[in-house]
């Protein structure tokens, strides 16, 4: 498949197809077209002709010879719907033009349930896969791990929990980024701070109970929402809290998304976000920062996570390495609007 190919079936010109592809995407296309283009580039199998490209440079002769396609796979383990999830469709997004960038295409993606269908695991005959990326944590069984190293030689993780399993990965410590947002929120004063957000094998959930623990504040579970970490799980969490009477002038979301849902149901419940109740979360998506409130969040590099990834497991393909490696991204919290000093009697 050419280009010209590619657009017509995007239904976008070549030269929007061409800087989405090789990186230039900052005002190329809306993020509906750049989805729409890769996805397009992950079901044909395209590559870019080295050879072309290089002449047009005028690069040497040699350097113009054309590269096999290669192709990884990705496990979305956390997503159930990458629309909806901006985290891991950035994420894959990034991973993806790094991979591109190295003559590598993400051919196919599939989810945990695919596991119970050992065949969908078997690449077609004459797919040159040489490995997998594990997107985000889940609880794998023992059987499911044999399937996935049987089927795999080269696997990367990567997300905000680290995982029991022997393997390259690539992480932004989620433990202590949720460290750091409790300690935010106890500098402005805050001493009942509500938690909400998934909580069985969590690591954010944890670093809110020791975060707690560590500035000598008392832990409710009546002050927790055991919720999906989403837009409907932050509404649904918030009016958990308020109808077991929950006491507190702040509130940690697990993830942008689940603050986002949060602050509407505050909204509409007249409490006002930050006067009434702060709220902090994880992520930094795009979207925090177009809130109103903006949202105050723990900053991820969401992007640099995914070339990390891709650039991980190439080198390990390539023989770079053979031991399991693991790449810890920095952090850092975005100080917007969703944040304010605690009020005395509150």
């Amino acid at each position: 498949m050419t280009l010209k190919e590619i657009a017509r079936e995007a239904g976008v010109s070549i030269s929007t197809v061409s800087r989405v592809i090789n990186g230039n995407e900052n005002g190329a296309a809306s993020k509906a077209t750049r989805d729409k283009i890769w996805a397009i580039v992950r079901k044909t199998g395209y590559t870019p002709n080295v050879s072309a490209q290089n002449l047009k440079r005028k690069a040497p002769v040699q350097d113009t010879v054309a590269k096999p396609v290669r192709y990884i796979d990705c496990l979305q383990a956390r997503s159930v719907n990458l629309s909806t999830d901006p985290f891991f469709a950035d994420l894959e997004r990034a991973l993806e033009q790094e991979a591109f960038n190295n003559n590598y295409v993400v051919k196919h993606t599939f989810r945990p349930i695919d596991l119970n269908s050992p065949e969908t695991l078997l690449p077609p005959n004459g797919e040159n896969v040489c490995g997998l990326v594990i997107l985000g944590r889940y609880m794998f069984t023992k059987q499911q791990l044999q399937l996935l190293t049987k089927a795999y030689r080269n696997i990367v993780y990567v997300g905000l929990n680290t995982i029991p399993f022997k393997c390259d990965q690539v992480v932004c410590d989620g433990y202590k980024a949720g460290l750091d947002a409790i300690s935010y929120l106890v500098e402005l004063g805050h001493k009942k701070i509500a938690y909400l957000g998934e909580q069985d094998n969590e690591c954010r959930f944890r670093a809110y109970k020791d975060a707690l623990a560590q500035h000598n504040l008392p832990f409710s579970i009546r002050n927790t929402a055991n919720v999906l970490q989403s837009t409907e799980g932050g509404y649904r969490g918030v009016q958990m809290l308020l109808k077991q009477n929950s006491d507190f002038s702040a509130v940690f979301c697990a993830n942008d998304l689940t603050a986002i849902g949060a602050i509407k149901a505050f909204h509409e419940q007249k409490k006002h976000v930050p006067r009434d109740i702060s709220v902090i979360s994880v992520d930094d998506i795009d979207l925090s920062q177009y809130m109103n409130p903006m949202l105050t969040t723990v900053h991820i590099p969401i992007e640099e996570l995914g070339r990390q990834t891709a650039r991980l497991l190439i080198d390990r393909i390539n023989g770079g390495h053979n031991l399991p490696l693991k790449v810890e991204l920095p952090f850092y919290i975005a100080r917007r609007d969703s944040c304010a000093k605690h009020r005395p009697g509150r």
